[in-house]
């Protein structure tokens, strides 16, 4: 068997394959992470809650992509590798804006790209830096990546939660001036809003069922303003609510009381 310096030249060319797998399995992991993102987010949020949550998720995941990326171009390929692997990167930094802008999950002013572009280039060089010295470790750093993904998303899966309740008014029946009755009734389709409490953004809404209910779920725990406005009146109705983990049990109860209603039942007697 030939060892001489042809055959090492030999073996450190590029391949045709390894860039191949670099690219289709970073494809793959953005596709994957927009999909998982798309879990994360209810379908009560808002624009501006998605728009929010999406500048988050993509600064904090598409960076080890590039990187796996990289180390995938640069196994066993010391000198074409960190070349290469720039341009990869800026192929699926480039890929990732296009998926999320078509999906508008981002807000027209965002600069996005500005920052997708140099982290693509970036990361993928990294990766392809340390491929070398990692030799058949490669592998075991790619699959470290993809299991520090998969528990960063169980992770944030276990920080979202969930606000329920009813929405009822005291309606008041009168009769000739007397009180002939007082029942607590559900208020269907009434508007039910969770608000930043320091910007007062809108960030998840619903409206109450047909038997007075609302919920709204897959909120990141915190603090939120909850607002409801009543659907037979100008009144509006405002208070602060914490948003617990679910799987600790989740927000407690939030029941919600519009301001009575009399009703008058004509006269006492016919």
């Amino acid at each position: 068997m030939a060892t001489g310096p042809g055959s090492k030249r030999s073996q450190q060319e590029p391949t045709l394959i390894n860039l191949l797998v670099a690219t289709i399995m970073g494809m793959l992991a953005i596709i994957v992470s927009l999909i998982a993102f798309n879990i994360m987010i209810g379908e009560e949020a808002t624009e501006a809650a998605v728009h929010s949550r999406t500048l988050s998720y993509i600064y904090w995941t598409q960076p080890f992509i590039y990187v796996m990326a990289g180390l995938l171009a640069g196994a066993r390929d010391s000198r074409w590798g960190p070349i290469r692997a720039p341009i990869i990167g800026l192929f699926l930094a480039s890929l990732g804006w296009l998926l999320v802008t078509r999906q508008d999950l981002l807000p027209p002013e965002a600069s996005t790209l500005a920052y997708l572009l140099p982290a693509g280039a970036l990361f993928s060089l990294l990766g392809a830096m340390i491929a070398p010295p990692l030799k058949e470790h490669v592998r075991t750093a790619v699959g470290a990546i993809v299991v520090l993904e998969i528990f960063a998303f169980l992770l944030t899966l276990l920080n979202l939660g969930s606000i329920s309740g009813p929405v009822q008014r005291e309606i008041i029946e009168r009769a000739a001036g007397e009180t002939t009755a007082i029942r607590t009734v559900r208020v269907p389709d009434a508007t039910v809003t969770l608000l930043d409490p320091e910007a007062e953004t809108p960030l998840y809404g619903t409206r109450t069922n047909r038997l007075g209910y609302y919920r709204m779920g897959r909120i990141p725990i915190g603090d939120y303003t909850l607002r409801v406005d009543d659907p037979d009146s100008p009144a509006v109705l405002t208070h602060s609510v914490e948003v617990e983990r679910s799987i600790v049990g989740g927000t407690r109860w939030q029941a919600v009381d519009l301001p009575r209603q009399v009703r008058d039942a004509g006269p006492l007697f016919r």
